[in-house]
């Protein structure tokens, strides 16, 4: 398998590193519990169309049942009463957790709609900043809309299957004033009802050099496996969000062991934090990616760097969450050797100064086998209860209350990187079954208040019924806080 560029084809491969005992066959949940404590949710996912490009773009939902890892969406028809009239997709889908996105007040509204072969796909609304377009769309039909859009255990299945199946994305069939998009994220679509699917996409525009009003052209010539067309055309403008946006030069130089890097550009918008960078390689060998492999005793490089995740904090140490990130190689370049550009939150006021500890995700070698188990405590009713994520920090459960529809539980989380500590949270029923959150998501809400509080909501649980909380150790990340540096904004 190539490392460098990790496809779908490289997704089944990545399968087959997940030590599961023979036992388990039958326990889905337990096995998506693996697959979310490897984090893959952050690269199962992704479209890409450069082969020198990289993207790990992070999917909302973290998953630790199989709906929240590789589907577009799962069957909830609750968020209807939750989107009572659809103002924006993107803000009902991308605007959650420790977001201070604008995402309702920027996006233009578009509503252009085509039907064939019983299907009809509507480009409700577009949102774009300096680096990201984001489209909405809604899919009907006729008939039943999961024998369209597949979802959850079935996706997985057919990709195992057949290499070449994809989840449904409208990337693949987009041109950005003339040009093909490269590379690109899905949301956590959702189905309406029988008949309606609705989702956005996040297509990376950093590196495109586009002017202040562009183009788009779709031309979509299959849905799945239905084949037919539904073509597209409309403008989109930056310039209202851009009136809105802070950007800033640092030139921060970083020496990491196989690279140094050039922060460029972080841009304060409306609806994300950007950081890009450029880098050079410190050895011209590091270039081959079966060298660099070997230089760090490492199974697995994801990208074109070692350390290429970030966890980022503002000024008063809050962390600014991770949406994922876009790179490529640079061809014929005298100066750089590839560059990324990183996607935060949307910051609720500009630092004065961003402080940036790297780390990477441990992925297991190739033959191990081996995994991680949370580990769980019994839900008794005494708080406040401690689960321990080893070096990495802990949480604190302070209250688990069950109300008509759902289970809130709130917490704290004490550590190196609070939000990504609080994602890796979960409910075992008696049956050692996992939980399901709310409407299938998983999603971590970040109290502004309190910077370091979390809720996250589950299915109710049954009174009469006993129930373990649990988390991973967090061993599955290496946090470099010698490299730890800062990037200074009065520029």
């Amino acid at each position: 398998m190539n490392r460098d560029i990790f496809d779908e084809n490289d997704m089944l491969e990545l399968f087959n590193y997940i030590g599961i005992d023979d036992k388990e066959d039958d326990d889905i949940d337990l096995k998506m519990d693996d697959l979310r404590k490897k984090r893959l949710k952050k690269n199962l996912l992704k479209q890409i169309k450069n082969k020198n490009s990289v993207k790990k773009f992070r999917y909302k939902a973290a998953a630790a049942a199989i709906v929240a890892v590789i589907s577009i969406g799962a069957a909830v028809p609750a968020l209807a009463k939750n989107i009572p009239v659809l103002n924006s997709i993107i803000q009902a889908l991308d605007g959650r957790g420790s977001d201070y996105g604008q995402y309702e007040k920027y996006s233009k509204s578009v509503n252009k709609s085509v039907t064939d072969k019983g299907i009809t796909l509507t480009i409700n609304e577009v949102l774009c900043d300096d680096s990201t377009l984001m489209i909405g769309y809604t899919i009907k039909s006729e008939g039943n809309i999961k024998d369209i859009i597949k979802t959850g255990k079935e996706l997985m299945e057919i990709q195992s299957k057949d290499n070449s199946f994809a989840p449904f994305a409208l990337i693949e069939f987009m041109k950005i004033d003339g040009k093909q998009a490269d590379s690109g994220s899905g949301s956590d679509g959702k189905y309406l009802d029988d008949h309606t699917y609705i989702n956005s996409e996040t297509i990376n525009i950093s590196n495109k050099n586009l002017p202040a009003n562009f183009n788009v052209d779709i031309y979509i010539k299959k849905i799945h496996g239905l084949q037919g067309n539904w073509n597209f055309k409309f403008s989109v403008s930056e310039d209202e969000i851009l009136k809105n946006t802070k950007v800033f030069k640092p030139n921060t130089t970083v020496k990491f062991e196989d690279t140094t890097i050039n922060v460029e550009k972080v841009s304060f918008s409306p609806i994300n934090t950007s950081i890009i960078f450029k880098g050079k390689y410190n050895k011209e060998e590091y270039r081959d990616a079966n060298k660099r492999k070997e230089a760090f005793k490492q199974d697995m490089i994801m990208g074109n760097m070692l350390y290429d995740e970030w966890f980022v904090f503002d000024d008063n140490g809050n962390e600014i969450t991770s949406k994922g990130s876009s790179g490529n190689a640079i061809d014929n370049s005298t100066s750089s050797d590839f560059y990324y550009d990183l996607k935060f939150v949307s910051s609720k006021s500009i630092p004065k100064y961003l402080t940036v500890i790297p780390y990477r995700t441990i992925y297991p070698k190739e033959g191990e086998g081996k995994t991680m188990r949370p580990v769980y405590k019994n839900i008794d009713g005494n708080y406040p209860i401690d689960l321990s994520q080893g070096k990495m920090g802990k949480l604190i459960i302070k209250e688990i209350k069950t109300e008509e529809d759902k289970t809130i539980v709130r917490y704290t989380a004490e550590g190196e990187a609070p939000f990504y500590q609080a994602e890796l949270l979960y409910i075992l029923d008696d049956k050692d079954k996992v939980v399901e959150g709310k409407d299938n998501n998983f999603e971590v809400k970040k109290d502004k208040n309190n910077p370091n509080d979390y809720i996250m909501e589950f299915e109710p649980l049954d009174k009469n019924r006993k129930y373990k909380i649990g988390t991973n150790p967090g061993e599955d990340i290496e946090i470099r806080n010698d490299l730890k540096f800062k990037i200074d904004l009065s520029k």
